[in-house]
């Protein structure tokens, strides 16, 4: 994985390092990057499989940062080019880093999907941290099953990313085990993802919400337009138009996104926009399209 270079601008040194958050699909890491950073960088649902990128958030202490990188689950029921280059993913992640988050779900057994993350873990000549989520959940049949993993871990914390419960303990251990060095962000940046990147994944988010298991993985979202608009009257608020595409692999999906006179759409764009508001401080007007591509898996990058 790729580091960016050092910005001269900020502190030179201190506690420092790419931390990864590797789990199954659905484990929780994705909340859990948001819940360490202390606001919402990657897109959450209860489907899993929803992160495709290495998203990277940014944790903030006076000591230093710690670079987090959320990475798609190990994903082994479908063949396609889509889930081949998401699993590749986690293995790129895994190289160069310096310490390793292992996110357990205690909800599940422990199945092929899981055992292959804990191969891929254990051979990280790095430090590794056993994060127990969903501590949150009453019914956790599986939790000493994943206690049981401790003897392979520098230290295990039970979390959860959904209240915050352990998780300033989690952030403890991950920087008493990181190096010193230089500085990659800005004090104030917590992604270093584009704004077109992140307004884009906001977008998926709702799209999944609102789809339920209806529509399957089988979309992704393009922003084409991004824009300021000038205002008339310096009282008014500062308003952005945004024109985004949600690309569907088959016609067939189409009613799917659209919905019966077109109310589900309307509704994914009312969410995202809401949200995106708040996110943004700003007016937004947010227009969106349904669009068939039957290639856009194997030009996904």
């Amino acid at each position: 994985m790729s580091q960016p270079a050092p910005v001269p601008s900020v502190t030179p040194t201190g506690k420092c390092g790419f931390v990864v958050l590797a789990g199954r699909p659905n484990a929780g890491k994705s909340t859990l990057l948001n819940a360490l950073v202390g606001t919402k960088v990657a897109i959450t649902s209860p489907r899993p499989q929803t992160t495709r990128y290495l998203i990277r958030g940014v944790m903030h202490r006076p000591e230093g940062q710690a670079v987090l990188v959320d990475t798609p689950g190990v994903f082994m029921k479908v063949s396609n080019k889509l889930t081949e280059r998401v699993n590749q993913r986690l293995n790129e992640a895994l190289e160069g880093i310096d310490l390793v988050v292992h996110v357990a779900d205690p909800t599940r057994a422990a199945g092929p999907e899981e055992r292959a993350v804990e191969h891929l873990i254990l051979k990280v000549p790095k430090p590794r941290i056993l994060a127990i989520n969903k501590m949150d959940l009453a019914d956790k049949p599986y939790l000493e099953d994943c206690r049981a993993l401790a003897p392979r871990y520098d230290a295990v914390v039970e979390v959860s990313a959904w209240n915050g419960k352990g998780v300033p303990q989690l952030a403890d251990e991950i920087f008493k085990r990181l190096p010193t060095g230089p500085l990659f962000y800005e004090k104030f940046q917590v992604t270093d993802m584009t704004n077109e990147q992140w307004m884009s994944e906001l977008i998926r988010e709702k799209v999944f919400l609102h789809t339920g298991e209806e529509l399957p993985y089988h979309c992704a979202v393009e922003i084409e337009e991004a824009t300021d608009r000038p205002r008339r009257d310096k009282r008014a608020p500062a308003t952005i138009y945004i024109k985004a595409n949600i690309i569907t692999s088959a016609e067939r999906y189409r009613p799917m996104l659209l919905g019966e006179g077109g109310r589900r759409i309307r509704s994914i764009g009312q969410a995202a926009r809401k949200e995106l508001e708040v996110a943004m401080n700003k007016k937004v007007f947010l227009e969106l399209f349904v669009k068939v591509d039957d290639r856009w898996m194997e030009r996904f990058e």
